[in-house]
């Protein structure tokens, strides 16, 4: 796990009893927590993924962020102290084994001079350096003004990320992917048919291939 890269054996197993770790496995639909539950341990993902949603007025929740193996959910609210609650609905998408550490015992560990905590200090920096910027991308997003222009603004994304050479694999199916655009999959797949129809991509499932020269579409 990413969060623990760098320490020996008898470092993580000092750490693991240290934040009273917990391993369990979910099934794929399980609820991890619930928005507005006390946020009182950290979850890392050991295997499979999780989905992070909020809820909208609109009743019809997005979906904010997809969690991977090795990667933390909590980090920011164990730096956070004045956030007690989750803010959104934690769901397994798929079965999955995930650790949870005791939130104030982490904020005790990392307090102390003990020398493996700096290894964890840099670990929970770089990984909240990531979600931060997943979370820069996600609002550039959604402030896009039409379903098109957001499609291609996440596709545009994905591609920077990857080197820029048009070629981008979604990490979601087409249902995942109109909930992390907080769109309806039919909306979704007329977006995707407009564009391809105006030359500006082409796809096969998950794998989109952007055209050259690719410009925001025009603001309907």
């Amino acid at each position: 796990m990413k969060i623990f890269a760098g320490l020996s054996a008898r470092e993580l197993d000092d750490v693991l009893y240290r934040l009273n770790a917990v391993k369990r496995q979910y099934r794929k639909g399980e609820i991890l927590v619930h928005a507005g539950m006390e946020a009182d341990r950290l979850l890392v993902v050991a295997s499979g993924h999780l989905h992070v949603y909020t809820e909208t007025e609109s009743d019809h929740p997005i979906l904010v962020r997809e969690i991977g193996k090795d990667e933390v959910l909590g980090l920011w609210i164990l730096h956070v102290p004045e956030v007690s609650c989750w803010p959104g609905t934690v769901v397994a998408s798929e079965n999955s084994v995930v650790v949870s550490l005791g939130m104030e015992s982490a904020r005790r560990l990392l307090s102390q001079r003990d020398p493996f905590v700096a290894k964890l200090s840099a670990n929970s920096a770089a990984i909240i350096a990531r979600e931060l910027f997943s979370t820069w991308r996600k609002l550039m997003v959604m402030d896009a003004p039409t379903i098109e222009t957001r499609v291609m603004t996440y596709l545009a994304e994905l591609d920077n990320e990857s080197g820029g050479g048009g070629h981008v694999v979604v990490p979601f199916n087409r249902e995942r992917m109109a909930e992390y655009l907080g769109v309806t999959r039919p909306a979704l797949s007329r977006a995707i048919g407009h564009l391809r129809n105006r030359g500006l991509l082409s796809w096969r499932k998950n794998v989109f291939n952007l055209k050259s020269g690719l410009a925001a579409p025009a603001q309907r």
